[in-house]
């Protein structure tokens, strides 16, 4: 049986080597992404029942975040089980209106024993379906995630 070699696999190959870099392109944090006021107040939810609810006054808060899922500069270990409790203000980094970085100020209660905690949310996916992730390392875009329930 002879086998005949032709220029097809020459040009097959590259072109699956790009549709598979495209795949996990898109995997990724929507580069740019960035959410109004109007689309980030409502409840968002993540894995294991973590809840964050942003209000119309630029109010938030926040129950079940795990602990290791947001950096924080606790000089001790936050009070609970692992998990997260807390509210204070939130507003869009930049001040034009869209961001893809929300700002957390908490207040003292909950997990926060005095009011000098922060942190962001990162916008991952806009659009109809957005999610937001707490930013754990600066080099890498991944984090705890958050997908939007309600709005308003």
């Amino acid at each position: 049986m002879k086998v005949r070699r032709t220029g097809t696999a020459i040009v097959v190959l590259p072109c699956l080597v790009l549709l598979g870099i495209s795949a996990l392109a898109g995997c990724g944090p929507d580069e740019g992404a960035e959410l109004g006021s109007d689309q980030l107040t409502g409840v968002w939810q993540g894995t294991g029942g973590g809840t964050v609810r942003f209000g119309t006054d630029g109010r938030f808060e926040m129950s079940g975040i795990p602990r290791d899922a947001v950096v924080f500069s606790f000089s001790d270990p936050p009070p609970g089980d692992g998990r997260l409790s807390g509210g204070g203000e939130w507003e869009l980094a930049g001040g034009d209106g869209t961001s893809g970085t929300i700002e957390l100020g908490f207040d003292a209660g909950g997990s926060f024993a005095d009011d000098s905690e922060a942190t962001v949310l990162q916008v991952k996916e806009a659009g109809d379906r957005p999610v937001l992730y707490f930013d754990t390392d600066a080099d890498e875009a991944y984090g705890y995630e958050v997908r939007r329930v309600t709005s308003g």
